[in-house]
């Protein structure tokens, strides 16, 4: 399902019966290649240690490493939402979140990406460096005109 020279995976069928194409970046790509040079450079990447057989679910793996590492609560799905968050945190748009895990709509794309939020601020703060003349001050109103507007 790796398409070393397009640097994407391809999932035929995801649980929705769509087919998913998720472009690499280059740490992934680095990831892949180093555990690819373990096997025989053929066919499946992840292959069992004991057997030689390709893993068939994360499973296999994850969960002792999981065990091994004294982590617990935390479940193979909970990377999905670090990667949306992650994304989210670094400017990326919903919509194009929403294309990566393959959701067919934002509403379940923002219950991934739930860190989002916390960049309003920066969002606000644009108003202040933007210079549009609209009638109305840029400037911070005196203290003791905000006491008297609350009053």
């Amino acid at each position: 399902m790796v398409d070393w020279q397009m640097r994407m995976i391809n999932i035929p069928r995801t649980k929705n019966e769509e087919p998913l194409h998720v472009p690499l970046n280059d740490a992934a790509l680095a990831a892949l290649k180093a555990v690819r040079t373990r096997g025989d450079r053929e066919g499946s990447i992840f292959l069992s240690q004991r057997s030689g057989q390709p893993l068939q679910h994360p499973r296999h793996w994850f969960e002792p490493a999981l065990v091994e590492a004294k982590i617990s609560g935390f479940c193979w799905h909970d990377l999905r939402h670090t990667f949306a968050s992650r994304l989210r945190m670094a400017g990326t748009a919903l919509e194009d979140i929403a294309d990566l895990l393959g959701h067919k709509s934002l509403m379940m794309t923002k219950r991934y990406a739930h860190l989002g939020p916390s960049r309003l601020h920066e969002v606000v703060a644009r108003l202040s460096r933007s210079g549009t003349k609209s009638g109305t001050s840029l400037t911070e109103p005196k203290a003791s005109s905000m006491v008297n507007f609350l009053n």
